[in-house]
């Protein structure tokens, strides 16, 4: 296993389009009604997948045919599902997405057993031939992210292993005292604008940015929806666009990004370069429905690339 991914994992309904000047009647037809596999982790995991990286899963799931069909569906796949955990107590989480005429979606969540993984539930010793820790999910990774997940991480990093960090919605408040303690064991820190605005409390990405370096992190990329990303790393300085497109389903793209990201600088591009793969990538990826469903590979990047 190259890249482990650790964090939340759902199954997603998704349903489009749906405006929000939408007049609600007893039974109406829309475009497309779909069942998909979600969650911040499995979608980083499934395009790392389709970008020839050899990953796996760090969740948990329930002991339900939801669960069931989700561990189906990666295996299909071909990913890892070996690091997997069951909670018998718990039932598996799942997501109804409503995407308007723009692509922009909503999200509504039934908590389950994504958000109950461990300090035991990581594996130790690390998987062999590890290169990689994705933290898809920080703010949902409630358990470890107060009980010991810096060590683990220290440890990882004296063995070669570089970590990449993802946030999600902050919904219990927990700020960015709650994550603070592990910045410097993270090399690369991606969260949206609007996540690294209301964690630093400041109102611009080059601001956010330095905050968050000031921490401990490597490198900090946030990302701006249609706007690229911003980069502050030691090496790079600076915004890099996204490319245009008509967006379908804006679902996953930031996990697309990540995913593309940990993959270009596994086989050794620069941060700018990883970057500017990675923002196409991530736009492409809006013209599919769901929130891992592109047909993602290096060819298609090396074309978009060349528009």
């Amino acid at each position: 296993m190259e890249v482990l991914c650790i964090g939340l994992a759902v199954m997603d309904i998704s349903a489009r389009p749906i405006s929000q000047n939408s007049v609600w009647q007893e039974k109406q037809s829309i475009d497309e009604i779909s069942i998909q596999l979600g969650g911040d982790a499995v979608n980083q995991c499934v395009y790392l997948k389709k970008l020839d990286m050899d990953c796996g899963l760090n969740i948990c799931i329930g002991p339900d045919s939801t669960g069931d069909m989700l561990v189906g569906a990666l295996k299909q796949q071909g990913v890892d599902t070996s690091q997997v955990r069951i909670r018998q107590d718990s039932r598996t989480g799942t997501s109804l997405v409503i995407i308007d005429d723009a692509g922009e979606r909503r999200i509504f969540s039934a908590t389950g057993a994504e958000r109950l993984l461990h300090m035991e539930d990581l594996p130790s010793p690390l998987p062999e031939g590890l290169k990689a820790i994705s933290l898809a999910s920080l703010f949902g990774l409630d358990y470890l992210e107060r009980d010991g997940l810096d060590e683990y991480l220290r440890s990882a990093r004296e063995q070669g292993v570089l970590v990449f960090a993802d946030t999600i919605y902050d919904k219990y408040g927990i700020g960015l005292k709650g994550i603070a303690h592990l910045m410097p064991q993270i090399d690369y820190f991606l969260p949206s604008s609007y996540e690294a605005a209301t964690l630093t409390n400041t109102s611009t990405p080059e601001e956010s940015a330095a905050v968050l370096r000031s921490l401990g992190v490597g490198t900090v990329i946030i990302k701006c929806g249609s706007d690229g990303v911003y980069v502050d790393s030691p090496s790079f300085r600076g915004q890099i666009p996204a490319m245009a497109v008509d967006a379908l389903d804006t679902t996953g793209a930031g996990d697309c990004f990540v995913a593309c990201f940990i993959a270009s600088t596994l086989k050794g591009c620069s941060v700018e370069e990883a970057c500017r793969l990675s923002c196409r990538a991530s736009s492409w990826s809006t013209l599919s429905l769901g929130a891992s469903t592109a047909k993602l590979s290096w060819d298609v990047i090396d074309s978009l690339m060349k528009k």
